[in-house]
């Protein structure tokens, strides 16, 4: 099993955070998301949660490499001025991906979420509903996304 670190991300991060998400891009995205990455969008996207929100990164110490990340920050329902802690984005690369990770993330989350109902939607099409049931998510509703 891997050594892992948890950290929340700085402005020195953005690069490595820009390359683990293009990799996700290229990897676990490539045939559901057929658009090219728009390099300018994607680190304005990491800039303003950085600003706004907050970013865990996820080391792993064994070869010193980025391997996940968990992007989240302070937001509020659309029919209402009540405020949540919305995950914008949860990812681990797919080799070192446990449930025991995934836990640690959303318990960091939990600590940095000044009491706010946390919100996740899942928009990747990837089947992991039974992980977050398990962590203690309650399933509201779904994506749909007309091909």
């Amino acid at each position: 099993m891997t050594s892992t670190h948890l950290y929340y991300a700085e402005k020195t991060d953005i690069e490595k955070i820009y390359n683990l998400l293009v990799e996700y891009k290229n990897t676990d995205l490539v045939d559901l998301y057929p658009d090219e990455i728009d390099i300018k969008k994607l680190k304005y996207f990491i800039n303003t949660i950085l600003e706004k929100g907050k970013i865990i990164l996820v080391n792993d110490l064994d070869k010193d490499k980025l391997i996940g990340c968990c992007m989240f920050n302070k937001s509020e329902y659309f029919f209402s001025k009540s405020q949540i802690m919305q995950i914008q984005l949860i990812y681990v690369k797919k080799d070192f991906r446990n449930y025991k990770l995934v836990k640690n993330l959303i318990n960091t989350v939990k600590k940095g979420s000044e009491d706010l109902p946390i919100v996740l939607s899942i928009t990747s099409g990837l089947g992991v509903d039974p992980v977050f049931e398990k962590l203690g998510f309650k399933h509201m509703g779904s994506n749909w996304r007309l091909i």
